[in-house]
């Protein structure tokens, strides 16, 4: 059986607002029948329903992430254990590969994600309703190790938000952009762009924000991660794990911006690990704004003569303004916020996640 076509009617969306979700009937439960994928179009999207033995139903794509061929709802219903949580997966019928039916990570080919559907049921019937999508639009970095941070911070916020389709993007240096990232998804869905920037600067107000206005579906985009209380308390955990002790001096260096809001946020910052360490922060630039990072350490040194000074760096990747942040004549300087070799900090997940959540 293959359901008919529902066609989804809805408001007017206005770029940069993410509105309700729309529900659509699709069809009765019964005409359902457990582990035999049904295909379905809404809105002139393909979907595949799968009915589960335990009753709970699932809708994603029908179109097989890999060939785009219209196949899914004849693929093999199964289930695999993740975390020792037993997950339902659905395998496709061409080249086998394993994806999630909640979330879409596919476990065979990590990059292959399969677009998911929210599903309920009101009287018998059952309902879909296209997920809001989450891009994730970092600054962008030629440094190995700062992709391979960003990447995890990225796939950490994918695995706490299993209802929502995360997806990475970048606003210089690499690729997909925001507006090709927005282009793989279905026509009209909605979707939150989250800036993995530390400041609202050129970056969010300009190039983010013209994304979203150019797009051809509704989207909105939130406001930079900081300032936070939450990157204090990171930056701090930073500073005693590189041997912070009492008289020593801190200097953060944040990367500096023309624009005079990112700048305001950076003092805040400031005041934020003042507050969490209980004790004097100066702040410094690495570029763009006044004073730099050199000239604040040494005007540290200066005034506390014979005290170590320690550059708090608040970036949030391995790259090249951290190496000019470690090289500015400081005695000891930290790793920023993110690195290549730990997991990250749950802070920064939770504050991508909660910034995303207000705008859904």
């Amino acid at each position: 059986m293959t359901l008919l076509d529902q066609q989804v009617t809805a408001g007017p969306a206005t770029a940069r607002t993410a509105p309700a979700a729309t529900w659509v009937p699709v069809c009765n439960r019964l005409e359902l029948e457990p582990l035999w994928g049904e295909a379905a179009l809404v809105g002139g999207v393909q979907l595949a329903l799968f009915l589960l033995p335990d009753g709970r139903v699932f809708a994603v794509s029908n179109l097989d992430p890999a060939t785009g061929a219209a196949v899914l709802s004849r693929g093999i219903v199964g289930s695999r254990a993740v975390d020792g949580v037993q997950r339902a997966t659905i395998a496709s019928p061409l080249h086998k590969d394993v994806f999630d039916l909640e979330t879409g990570v596919c476990y065979t080919s990590p990059r292959l994600h399969l677009a998911t559907w929210s599903v309920r049921e009101t009287g018998g019937v059952i309902e879909v309703a296209q997920r809001t999508a989450l891009v994730c639009a970092s600054h962008g970095t030629s440094d190995d190790d700062g992709r391979t941070a960003v990447a995890a911070l990225v796939q950490a916020v994918r695995e706490a938000n299993p209802a929502a389709d995360v997806l990475d993007s970048f606003v210089d240096v690499q690729q997909p952009d925001v507006p090709a990232s927005l282009g793989t998804l279905e026509p009209d869905r909605p979707a939150v762009v989250v800036p993995l920037l530390l400041s609202a600067g050129y970056h969010v107000h300009i190039d983010l924000a013209e994304a979203a206005a150019e797009a051809d579906r509704p989207v909105r985009v939130t406001g930079a991660l900081g300032p936070d209380p939450r990157l204090a308390r990171v930056l701090a955990r930073r500073l005693r794990e590189a041997g912070l002790a009492d008289g020593d001096r801190v200097v953060l260096a944040a990367a500096g911006s023309s624009d005079a809001g990112a700048v305001a946020d950076c003092w805040a910052t400031g005041r934020l690990l003042a507050a969490e360490l209980g004790r004097e922060v100066a702040v410094s630039f690495i570029s763009a704004a006044e004073p730099r990072v050199p000239e604040a350490v040494a005007a540290e040194r200066a005034a506390h003569p014979g005290a170590r000074v320690l550059v708090s760096t608040y970036l949030l990747a391995p790259g090249y303004f951290a190496s000019l942040a470690a090289s500015a004549g400081a005695d000891l300087a930290t790793a920023p916020l993110l690195t290549a070799v730990d997991p990250p900090a749950r802070e920064l997940v939770d504050i991508v996640s909660e910034l995303f959540g207000r705008s859904a």
